[in-house]
């Protein structure tokens, strides 16, 4: 017993002498802290970088074999990565390498190995080779880069981080290729083709627009809408005698159609569906009459009333007459009314009689009133 106890006791002043001496360490560090200049707290950093330079692979270096292992990312950190891999490993082995999920700090120390063993520059083969160690290159650094070849734009592309570098990186290609034809256009596809500038979109030759995939552009901005409804229009027009074929094939850049173009298709009896409808310039869909928008719409009109608060609906229906938004029969309300008599709204009215002649009703008695109002 007496034995027992003493050891407690020992192990209880071994305890509290730790605990002193720590607590004594951690205030003379932090006085030091406190008097020390700017200088001396750079050359503590610098020292510690340079301790981080200098480490010693304790990890085992990483052989070839290891590159196939998805998980190497988990077992290294970013500065056994770098005291591991050799160059040779990594060169030989890149494109394994890129296709690992390194975290950002791994990812950076395989560019900077990359950047000493490449003093001019990334050769175009290895830039097809790097995966995800492109989002760690930023658009300037891009920019420098040799893309001369399709197959290499569509890798790069594949990892770019973001709509920015993508954009650095298409024109990258441009610079050397120099044309958008439709092996381009498929690797770009429709956001990234958006990204570009107008004058990049108005070399698009029809011909190759027609031989492409059908492009997304509902993230264009509506001029660059404009100029590639108008490429589609040229590029399709041997299709103009059968109207839904036209419309089938110009139907992923009608955005950019103006209102001559869907009178055209109107007239076609095409029947367009309410979410071709609004993808529409709300400018160009204002200029059509209550007319064009029924021929327009043939099967799909009551579409307009199941969606009568959408923005197109409504731009077309508040710069319409009142008796023009009421003349298409489907209970659509709103709409200009005769000088000098205000806004209308109009609620069904209690009974069993149709909408349509309470409509009727109404637009006459309010014609009446518009002309009377002229003579007065």
């Amino acid at each position: 017993m007496k034995n027992a106890a003493l050891f407690d006791c020992t192990i209880s002043m071994k305890v509290t002498v730790v605990t002193i001496i720590g607590f004594f360490l951690t205030v003379l560090y932090t006085q030091l802290a406190v008097g020390e200049n700017e200088s001396q707290r750079s050359s503590r950093m610098l020292f510690k970088r340079s301790l981080r330079s200098n480490t010693s692979c304790t990890e085992g270096f990483i052989t070839r074999e290891m590159t196939n292992n998805s998980l190497l990312a988990a077992f290294y950190s970013a500065d056994q990565l770098d005291a591991c891999l050799n160059n040779s490993v990594l060169v030989s082995n890149l494109t394994e390498l890129g296709h690992i999920a390194f975290s950002r700090g791994q990812l950076l120390i395989l560019k900077r190995k990359l950047r000493e063993i490449y003093t001019s520059g990334l050769p175009e083969d290895q830039i097809q080779q790097l995966g995800f160690i492109i989002t760690v290159y930023g658009p300037e650094e891009i920019s420098t880069w040799n893309i001369t070849r399709l197959d290499t734009l569509a890798l790069v592309l594949r990892n770019s981080p973001n709509l920015n570098t993508t954009k650095v990186i298409i024109e990258n290609y441009l610079r050397g290729s120099g044309s958008l034809n439709a092996g381009v256009l498929d690797v770009i596809g429709g956001p990234a083709l958006c990204s570009l500038s107008e004058e990049n979109l108005r070399t698009i030759l029809p011909s190759e627009l027609k031989k492409a995939k059908p492009l997304d552009i509902s993230t264009c901005t509506q001029a660059k809408k404009d100029i590639i409804f108008g490429i589609a229009k040229v590029a399709f027009q041997d299709q103009a005698g059968d109207p839904n074929a036209y419309y089938n094939l110009t139907r992923p850049y009608i955005g950019g159609a103006r209102a001559s173009d869907l009178r055209s298709l109107a007239a076609g009896n095409i029947s367009m569906d309410f979410q071709t409808f609004s993808t529409l310039n709300p400018v160009e869909v204002e200029k059509l009459t209550a007319q064009n928008i029924r021929e327009l719409l043939g099967i799909n009109l009551n579409s307009l009333k199941d969606n009568e608060k959408h923005e197109i609906v409504r731009r077309w229906v508040n710069s319409h007459t009142v008796a023009e938004v009421m003349s298409l029969g489907i209970g659509l309300r709103g709409g200009i009314s005769p000088a000098g008599l205000g806004n209308f709204s109009f609620k069904e009215l209690p009974g069993s009689a149709p909408v349509n002649s309470y409509s009727l009703l109404l637009s006459i008695c309010i014609a009446v009133i518009g002309i009377t109002l002229q003579y007065l």
